[in-house]
């Protein structure tokens, strides 16, 4: 590789896939996993993994636990890590079977961080079928 050489990344949404009378609707995720601060280049799995097992060892750390309503098994949570490796940041997880198993968000702030378990939690609203969708207000 030269100083030149420029790589693109392009990370692909899931989607949930729905059949119904009607046909099959696809819902997109709401963003790309995970969703990083501006200036932060893409996390390696090793980064990935760190930031999830911090939030599995400092469990009071969790600000916001949502459940799923496509996955009962599983929460939205939000959690604010003081003086991790990372800084003091928040991470928005999915929480699944006593561990957190995905990391959907890293922010600086707890509200942008819980911004985004609500876009997904809207996602799950959104493919159920629920016309509702949940607010977050934050001052």
């Amino acid at each position: 590789m030269t100083g030149d050489t420029t790589v693109r990344l392009k990370r692909k949404r899931a989607a949930r896939v729905v059949q119904h009378q009607a046909g099959v609707t696809a819902y997109p995720e709401p963003h790309a996993a995970p969703v990083l601060p501006d200036g932060w280049g893409p996390l390696d799995p090793a980064n990935e993994t760190a930031i999830l097992r911090a939030c599995d060892e400092f469990s009071e750390g969790c600000h916001l636990r949502m459940g799923s309503p496509w996955e009962p098994e599983s929460d939205y949570r939000v959690y604010r890590l003081h003086g991790s490796t990372f800084g003091d940041i928040c991470a928005t997880t999915v929480f699944n079977g006593g561990r957190n198993t995905r990391l959907l968000a890293v922010s600086p702030s707890c509200a942008g961080a819980a911004r985004v378990a609500l876009d997904f939690v809207n996602w799950d609203l959104e493919a159920a079928g629920v016309t509702w969708r949940l607010a977050l207000n934050a001052d």
